[in-house]
């Protein structure tokens, strides 16, 4: 489902790129329209690029799951100290902590991605840099 910025508010109406009508062709039963706060939209942008520009970037790259790479970058370029850390349950009742992106605040997600730049630059991979608007803290 795509994501329209809102671009003004007039007289209480939000204003987009596309027309109103134009979003809602988008619309099918059953799905739901989702209101983001500025911060909101902002972090959303930034695990989109993460997701499908970066990590399938690299997947493509060298042939590594987009899921090695999701370690590898959480590994290197300070994951632990930046991302948020959740609990998972294993079969034998035992837990595992494993880092996410889901939830990260504005500040940390953009300092992960400047990591992930420079290691990139480092390390010769093909990354390609996000909107700077989505670099900004």
């Amino acid at each position: 489902m795509p994501t329209h910025q809102i671009i003004d508010v007039i007289n209480g109406q939000p204003t987009f790129e596309k027309k109103l009508d134009e979003i809602f062709l988008d619309c099918k039963k059953g799905g739901a329209i989702k209101i983001l706060s500025p911060l909101d939209y902002h972090t959303d942008q930034q695990r989109k690029w993460y997701r499908g520009v970066c990590l399938k970037g690299l997947s493509d790259w060298n042939g590594n799951t987009p899921g090695e790479w999701d370690l590898v970058l959480k590994a290197l370029c300070s994951g632990s100290e930046l991302l948020k850390k959740e609990d998972v349950l294993l079969p034998d009742r035992e837990t595992c902590i494993r880092l996410t992106i889901v939830g990260v605040g504005k500040k940390n997600m953009t300092a992960f991605i400047e990591n992930i730049l420079s290691k990139a630059i480092e390390m010769d991979w093909p990354v390609t840099p996000p909107d700077p608007e989505l670099r900004k803290t």
